[in-house]
């Protein structure tokens, strides 16, 4: 399963939009502007999303090694492909972790990575958090993968306790997209609401 093609493109535009309204944009010297919109036209051409890049493969490698040696568990596969598609992204309340920027070939500071924000809630809630490995965030929830059955959850910000379980990860970011994007409606499982209060829909919620 795909991450929500569409969701990727319409959170791409609004970074876009951001960036070409930023100070840094704006002072930039016409060749550097030139330059940074010729890349970004390269790589919509080359099917790349702009601004929402996927991870390199010899990044997830170093992530998989990183997480193995320092965690002592496996880096789910379905993270993985998750991260070949959407390296990371932070966009209105919401964030999806991504590889480790020291991990990265580029060294490239882009976001908050998935071991250095799992082995900090290991250490600041020991008991609770060592069942999961964290992926994302929100202003209510936490985004993880419960380590003993390798489902994807939102856990309640100050319990930890599982709030929802999704069907898969894909469908747990696909979620985490809509609420960043705004896209509340009847028929969707989004977590986000326009209340700030949890509406999973018809999937398995957890009393």
């Amino acid at each position: 399963m795909s991450l929500d093609q569409q969701y990727l493109q319409e959170l791409s535009e609004l970074f876009l939009r951001n960036l070409r309204k930023s100070d840094f944009y704006v002072q930039m010297a016409e060749s550097e502007r030139f330059k940074l919109e010729n890349k970004l036209q390269l790589d919509a051409a080359k099917g790349f999303i702009p601004l929402i890049p996927g991870a390199a493969q010899d990044d997830l490698e170093n992530l998989m090694d990183a997480v193995e040696e320092e965690l002592n568990i496996e880096l789910p596969t379905e993270v993985v492909e998750i991260l070949r598609q959407a390296d990371g992204f932070s966009f209105n309340g919401v964030c999806l972790y991504g590889v480790d920027p020291e991990l990265c070939g580029d060294g490239f500071e882009s976001g908050p990575g998935i071991l250095a924000e799992t082995a900090l809630q290991w250490s600041d809630y020991p008991e609770a958090a060592r069942s999961f490995l964290f992926v994302g965030d929100s202003d209510l929830w936490y985004f993880a993968i419960e380590l003993s059955t390798q489902m994807p959850v939102a856990l309640e910000r100050s319990t930890h306790r599982i709030a929802h379980r999704f069907r898969s990860a894909e469908e747990m970011v696909n979620d985490m997209l809509r609420t960043a994007l705004g896209i509340f409606d009847e028929k969707s499982d989004s977590i986000g609401g326009n209340n700030n209060q949890a509406d999973f829909g018809d999937a398995n919620a957890i009393g």
